[in-house]
């Protein structure tokens, strides 16, 4: 125990929290925090059916891809629509896997995982978003890398070859 306030003493004395927030995030610096601020803002958006706020947060190459911001919105309200109120049970951000900074921008590889029960079928997909700050870590928009028709770098020709995407993970079990 006392070892362990010792090192948070020493973590709050460089301006690095030792707490979790209040999604159980333990950012290790505050572009970490910004990070997990910005995909838990996008995931309470996609909760609320907010799809314009979600489609904000949303890589600008994806949303130009789809006719803009508000066609993007239009195209989610519809898919979601096809989903019932009921059938996602849990939807948030996991941990920071990397984070890497480029000559242009920062660039960051992120959990999100998921629970749904559709049909008498309980589904928990783990995916990997990739990140991108263009203000030096500030804000940050995302790109599913896993669940996208097209390749990541067809999105953002500039992924850096450093990031490392898992493989999606989907497990699936009757109810």
């Amino acid at each position: 125990m006392k070892n362990a306030l010792v090192t948070c003493f020493i973590l709050v004395s460089f301006g690095i929290s030792c707490t979790s927030d209040k999604n159980g995030h333990s950012p290790a610096n505050k572009t970490e925090a910004n990070i997990y601020r910005s995909a838990d803002s996008m995931l309470a958006a996609f909760k609320r059916k907010d799809w314009q706020t979600f489609a904000s947060y949303n890589h600008p190459a994806i949303t130009k891809m789809m006719g803009g911001e508000q066609a993007f919105a239009s195209f989610i309200r519809e898919q979601m629509n096809q989903i019932p109120d009921t059938a996602i049970k849990r939807i948030q951000a996991g941990k920071i896997l990397q984070l890497i900074k480029t000559n242009n921008d920062q660039q960051c590889v992120i959990e999100q995982t998921m629970e749904m029960h559709i049909e008498g079928v309980k589904i928990s997909d783990t995916t990997y978003l990739i990140g991108e700050s263009l203000d030096g870590g500030r804000n940050w928009t995302f790109l599913d890398a896993s669940v996208n028709a097209r390749a990541p770098k067809d999105i953002k020709a500039d992924i850096s070859s450093k990031l490392r995407i898992p493989a999606k993970k989907r497990d699936m079990q009757k109810l």
